[in-house]
């Protein structure tokens, strides 16, 4: 049967070419997802041992929590709300300096409830949701490598970039060009 439609495809072939045969071609756009990296209590507490500081803020930007160096919440006595913001600080080598940045919660979060920190989802300056634990990676590699606060406004890499785009007339920007 496969030879007999193989030697039929093979005859009719010359045929279809002089009849002017159409080709037909499409493009494939296939787009791959891989799934989020798990955020385990082991990649939170190597992060609080580099010496970034989490707190949860509550929205008039008092302190409600901070993660314990051993990865768990410690609620503040008598704070029975819930938390929007988190504000992470690393110290930067060699320096008393630190690195401070506040983030609003992707979604608010009650700080009577246990909470665990790798499950905390910030939003970034253009809104996205990005896992805490990524926040601090980026503030710990930033605070390690003194070279890279030499950059131009002496900021992480790109969000100088940012900044400028956004904010063109901001001084660090203009007194680089």
């Amino acid at each position: 049967m496969r030879k007999t439609l193989l030697i039929a495809a093979l005859t009719l072939m010359p045929a279809l070419q002089a009849a002017g045969a159409q080709t037909v071609s499409t493009n494939i756009d296939v787009r791959v997802e891989f799934p989020p990296a798990v955020q385990t209590l082991a990649n939170v507490i190597n992060l609080l041992n580099q010496g970034v500081r989490v707190t949860l803020l509550t929205p008039d930007q008092q302190q409600a929590a901070t993660v314990s160096p051993s990865g768990s919440l410690i609620v503040r006595p008598g704070i029975t709300t819930t938390a929007t913001q988190v504000q992470v600080m690393t110290p930067i080598a060699g320096t008393n300096n630190f690195v401070r940045e506040v983030y609003p919660l992707a979604q608010p979060v009650n700080v009577a409830q246990p909470v665990s920190p790798q499950s905390i989802v910030v939003k970034d300056r253009n809104g996205q949701k990005v896992a805490l634990t990524t926040v601090m990676g980026r503030q710990a590699a930033w605070a390690k490598a003194p070279g890279l606060q030499k950059k131009p406004g002496q900021m992480p890499p790109g969000q100088f970039k940012k900044l400028c785009k956004n904010n063109p007339k901001d001084t660090r920007c203009t007194q680089q060009r």
